[in-house]
């Protein structure tokens, strides 16, 4: 079967199935968006077991999983999120995990993922990390891709289910994007359960874009320079698979800057009472900075408001980053 009819089979109301007890259906809740044109609100995936969505993705993997499979033991690499789901996942199955992690991750991030029983390696950089991956498959250990395979996509797209029957009004969705799991992944399923009228975009950061650029080319296109601190949206590139559902579901990317999102994070800090890192506050980032693009605002006033979803994918921060952005209220 190719990726396409692949992906056109993916069921994420069985995926749904397969989470329900284990995972948390996440509030969405209303936030003032200091624009009166946009009802915003919030899906609080930062309040997600692990403290990401990446737990839906990395259950439903591991669920699936054959028993050779589970035999073998899972591995990934990943900068924390996905890693810390997987380690969460596999020790709750009774499965061996070994996360590779970039020598640069967050220290709370690589000891979530040791605190879960998982064996991690660290590599200097991302290269040599995803070096140590393939070494541990070609030993046999089964890899669970954090962004680029048809389950991880089936979990991420169970966001996007949930929003469906929380607002089935909502008219734009914003998703944060590093490798474009979670952006193809509701894109999928809120079509399917909406249909096309409602907008899909991602948002990214500007030293990290991997959306904006695939879409624009036609193909993925590697991140030669990574010139943005906003861990978790710094991929190596956007996955395969992720830009194939984009180009026919998501309507564009909007690249905004590290200081947009950081700002942001620090709103729904403060102001919203939630622990959040500044990769899950990146797509709130694009509400609050004014990016949203004028044609999407045209016509509307605060009596006929654009209904606007923004998923907050995290809420695992570098301790000390959240105590700073606190002491700078």
């Amino acid at each position: 079967m190719d990726s396409s009819a692949a992906l056109a089979e993916l069921d994420f109301a069985a995926a749904a199935a397969r989470l329900a007890g284990v995972v948390r259906r996440t509030p969405l809740e209303p936030f003032d968006a200091g624009e009166a044109r946009v009802e915003l609100r919030l899906k609080l995936e930062c309040q997600q077991v692990t403290g990401a969505f990446k737990a839906r993705g990395a259950w439903n993997q591991v669920s699936l999983l054959s028993a050779a499979e589970r035999a073998a033991g899972v591995v990934t690499v990943s900068s924390g999120n996905h890693g810390k789901a997987l380690a969460w996942a596999a020790a709750r199955a009774g499965v061996r995990a070994t996360i590779v992690m970039p020598a640069d991750a967050y220290a709370n991030k690589v000891q979530a993922c040791r605190d879960e029983g998982a064996e991690v390696l660290l590599g200097r950089d991302r290269p040599q990390a995803e070096a140590l991956c393939r070494e541990r498959v070609e030993q046999g250990s089964t890899l669970v891709h954090p962004y680029d395979a048809e389950r991880t996509i089936q979990g991420a797209g169970t966001v996007g289910l949930e929003i469906a029957e929380q607002w089935p009004e909502v008219e734009l969705v914003l998703v944060p994007v590093g490798g474009g799991g979670l952006i193809s992944g509701c894109a999928l399923s809120l079509h399917r359960a909406l249909g096309p009228s409602v907008t899909l975009l991602g948002v990214e950061p500007q030293g990290a874009a991997t959306l904006g650029p695939a879409l624009a080319r036609g193909e993925v296109v590697p991140l030669r320079h990574v010139e943005s601190s906003v861990q978790g949206l710094c991929p190596p590139s956007l996955g395969r698979l992720n830009l194939a559902v984009c180009r026919e579901h998501v309507s564009g990317a909007l690249a905004l800057t590290d200081q947009a999102i950081f700002a942001a994070q620090r709103e729904l800090v403060l102001r919203g009472g939630w622990t959040v890192e500044p990769a899950g506050a990146a797509s709130a980032a694009a509400v609050l900075a004014g990016a949203i693009p004028a044609h999407l605002l045209e016509g509307r006033s605060a009596r006929r408001p654009l209904r606007v979803v923004a998923v907050v994918s995290g809420g695992n921060p570098d301790p000390a980053q959240l105590e700073e952005l606190r002491r700078g209220r």
